[in-house]
């Protein structure tokens, strides 16, 4: 069963242990503290994958494999959320992520693993994006509140350079901004 605090509980420990301050979080850092992060090319809707090394790389156990045609943005992304199932699941099978967009408004994942991937995006939405920069940097931008045109909020440039400065897209950022009400 997905548990949504346990993974944003896992993420602040992290950010904490790494005294991170301002944007953009250095997630390749603090992954290769548990993994070995490698770039290859993978079929497009391939964004990641966590492979265990037999024997192990530099004394790492796990492989973090990010797709290399994918932009740097969604690639960040990756490896936050393939961390998250390293920290949270503790698997001993290689595990690989399709790509999913992230939808205003979408449904609730479905699957056998829906719970563990819910959990896995919300600690990379907590690493990448946490709450507490977010919650100081947005209390000086002006940005709309425009529950029915998320167009509007994307093309937003205060938006837009906030998503530069952390490194995410500005769909993600909005997203998460919307999922947080600060907006």
């Amino acid at each position: 069963m997905a548990n949504p605090r346990r993974a944003v509980r896992h993420a602040r420990q992290l950010l904490a242990d790494h005294h991170i301050t301002r944007f953009p979080v250095p997630v390749d850092v603090i992954a290769r503290r548990f993994a070995h992060v490698v770039e290859e090319v993978l079929d497009d809707d391939i964004s990641g994958m966590l492979v265990p090394l037999n024997p192990p790389v530099r004394g790492k156990r796990w492989a973090i494999v990010m797709n290399s045609t994918h932009p740097p943005q969604r690639q960040r992304f990756t490896i936050a959320h393939e961390l998250g199932h390293l920290v949270l699941h503790g698997y001993t099978q290689p595990h690989a992520d399709r790509t999913q967009k992230i939808r205003f408004r979408s449904k609730a994942p479905t699957g056998a693993n829906a719970g563990e991937e819910t959990e896995a995006n919300r600690f990379a939405a907590e690493l990448l994006m946490p709450e507490y920069l977010l919650e100081a940097v947005v209390a000086t931008l002006e940005l709309p509140y425009v529950p029915d045109d998320s167009d509007a909020l994307l093309e937003n440039p205060e938006l837009q350079r906030l998503a530069k400065k952390a490194g995410v897209s500005a769909q993600a950022l909005a997203f998460r901004l919307t999922a947080l009400a600060l907006l």
